[in-house]
């Protein structure tokens, strides 16, 4: 578990600096290997018209955790976790629970009442974290994105 919860803080920023969009692309790139991380043309939109939720440790600039979140148009009240991640050098600790309850604590707040997400069936670990906190495996979803690039698709009611 995180040693110190009030040391962690969720920050929400609404626009990217480009040392900020820098940062984040090394730290997608670092979470993600080889499946190509995001760049400056997603990053913008989403923390300008989606929500990016960084989980912070005082007296560290970067981001322990990320998540980055889209509504679903076609049921406003249903939000896609496009991305969620701890930095690799702070797995281990707690820090992906931790963080996960605090961002659904912040959508149920912003009134969604449901929340989904994709996830590789290989990322044991995440699918694990995921069930703990209460999201339901729904369906299976042959190349999702990309050929051979499976993912199931998970839901929890807020």
């Amino acid at each position: 578990m995180a040693n110190n919860h009030r040391e962690y803080y969720i920050e929400i920023p609404r626009q990217l600096t480009p040392e900020q969009q820098q940062m984040m692309i090394e730290l997608e790139k670092d979470a993600f290997p080889g499946l190509g991380a995001v760049d400056e043309q997603t990053l913008v939109p989403i923390a300008r018209y989606g929500k990016l939720i960084w989980y912070k440790r005082t007296g560290d600039e970067r981001p322990v955790a990320v998540c980055e979140c889209l509504r679903d148009f076609t049921q406003p009240e249903k939000v896609y976790i496009f991305g969620y991640y701890v930095r690799s050098d702070q797995s281990g600790k707690g820090l992906g629970s931790a963080f996960l309850k605090e961002v659904l604590d912040e959508l149920r707040k912003d009134g969604f009442k449901k929340v989904t997400l994709t996830v590789s069936e290989s990322n044991v670990a995440a699918v694990k974290l995921y069930e703990k906190c209460g999201f339901t495996q729904v369906e299976f979803r042959q190349h999702e994105f990309g050929e051979e690039e499976h993912r199931l698709y998970m839901e929890k009611e807020l």
